[in-house]
């Protein structure tokens, strides 16, 4: 037969080369083949010898994943390591084994990292606390006793060099934070310095405050006192007092005269205000005593109303001499020598106004009260009785009904209400009528008349309360 001859293409490689990746080749399969048994041989041996799994060595998951976790801090596992890393450097641990699942262990490192970051930084910023500290301290000892250094003026670089030879000037690693450091102690020893300077300037304060309180007790500062007035009360040695003195052995550094005079107005205006409030007490008091006598003297012009010793009509020269001999006269005549007579008068005045306002519903409700019923005046008669025949008599009228009802409420409690001094006028006139009927119904030997003389005199009678009546009407125009 034909033979044919076989020719290696030229894209393939040449033929010794190609013999090289075969045993390459070769030799990578013999040695995964032997790998493969090494594995399972080791393997079997385990299970041979009846050792158990790594997790079997731990009572429970939890302390199985916390000894995982304890493998990754004992090879100094950082937070930034990935995992392909960890893998590399832990695999070859027992303790890798103590998480079955890659699942668990990527969680626990997760874990691990979180926490071990965390640590890291607080560590980190105890740190830079100590730094900082340190380099505090370094500025307290050292620049309070440096020739370049001046509070307020001094800037970093200026004293750079006095403290670059301190071991705690390196323990802040960046230049800009100890400038900052430096700016930030200046700024808190100015506000220490000014602390200290109001607190001296206000114990000062305190010590003049109390000087000038034992000169006020002593009596040679008032109220009233000035400033010139006050020092040429001072004796030298007063004047050089360290709690006053602005000059001489022992004067006082954080208070100027300009201060004392402050100090000096302000106390006297706290005296002022303590004697303005003292005499405004005073008075108040004062003022009390005055109303509470003019109210026991009013009290006493009631009772003498109340006893028929004045009405309405009463001038004060008729009472004068009566209520003179009171105590409370006595009281309210101290206050002034025409205050009893005034308020006398202010009291007469009101009973008058308002017995004059009442009296034309009154007349008008007895008007009424006539038609219907005569009211018969004798010694049975009251006010509270004349009080239920106009209620009565204006029952039919609202308004008059409401105004009486309102006067014998009145009358009830006080015995000056217009009712009463209605039925008082009313009872006046009655008994002036009937003593003047009497007259005319006797002859000169002091018999009765008979006869038509009889019916005159009981048509006088009759006109009896008509004659009450004009008088009545008379006084309301009046």
């Amino acid at each position: 037969g034909a033979t044919t001859t076989w020719k290696r293409p030229v894209e393939l490689p040449p033929e010794d080369a190609a013999g090289s990746d075969k045993s390459k080749l070769k030799r990578g399969v013999s040695f995964q083949a032997e790998e493969t048994p090494r594995k399972k041989k080791r393997g079997s041996q385990a299970s041979g010898s009846g050792e158990s799994p790594p997790q079997s060595l731990y009572a429970n998951k939890a302390e199985a994943i916390a000894a995982f976790k304890g493998l990754l801090l004992a090879k100094d596992i950082a937070p930034t390591t990935k995992w392909a890393d960890v893998l590399r450097i832990c695999s070859d641990d027992v303790r890798w084994e103590a998480a079955s699942t890659t699942g668990e262990r990527k969680q626990a490192l997760a874990e691990y990292q979180t926490k071990r970051a965390n640590e890291l930084r607080d560590v980190k910023r105890q740190e830079k606390v100590r730094a900082k500290e340190a380099f505090q301290r370094l500025l307290t000892e050292v620049l309070p006793n440096a020739k370049k250094f001046a509070p307020g003026a001094s800037r970093f670089m200026d004293i750079r060099d006095s403290l670059s030879k301190d071991d705690r000037f390196y323990a802040v690693e960046d230049e800009t934070t100890r400038e900052e450091l430096f700016y930030e102690w200046v700024e808190e020893l100015r506000k220490k310095e000014e602390r200290s300077k109001r607190n001296k300037r206000r114990e000062a304060k305190e010590a003049c405050v109390q000087f000038l309180k034992g000169k006020e007790e002593e009596g040679k500062l008032t109220f009233a006192s000035t400033w010139s007035t006050f020092l040429s009360s001072l004796t030298p040695a007063e004047l050089a007092d360290p709690r006053f003195a602005i000059n001489g052995p022992n004067p006082q550094q954080h208070m100027s005269d300009s201060d004392r005079q402050l100090y000096f107005s302000d106390h006297v205006i706290e005296l002022q205000n303590a004697e303005d409030e003292k005499r405004r007490r005073i008075r108040d008091a004062r003022r009390r005593a005055e109303k509470a006598q003019r109210d026991a003297f009013r009290e006493r012009l009631v009772e003498l109303a109340k006893g028929g010793l004045i009405t309405p009509e009463t001038r004060w020269r008729g009472i004068e001499e009566r209520v003179s001999e009171d105590k409370s006269f006595e009281q309210v005549q101290a206050q002034g020598r025409e205050v009893a007579r005034e308020m006398f008068e202010d009291f007469v005045y009101d009973w008058k106004e308002e017995y004059r306002r009442d009296r034309i519903p009154l007349v008008r409700v007895w008007e009424m009260s006539k038609k219907k019923q005569e009211f018969v005046f004798d010694d049975k008669s009251s006010a509270e009785n004349f009080s239920k025949v106009l209620l009565e008599s204006s029952a039919g009228s609202p308004d008059l009904y409401g105004e009486i009802r309102r006067m014998s409420n009145l009358a009830k409690k006080n015995p000056l209400s217009s009712i009463q001094l209605f039925f008082n006028e009313l009872r006046a006139n009655h008994s002036s009528a009937t003593s003047k009927n009497k007259k005319n119904g006797h002859n000169s030997d002091g018999k009765k008349k008979h006869g038509s003389e009889n019916n005159d005199s009981s048509e006088d009678e009759g006109e009896i309360i008509e004659d009450g009546e004009v008088d009545v009407g008379e006084k309301e125009e009046a």
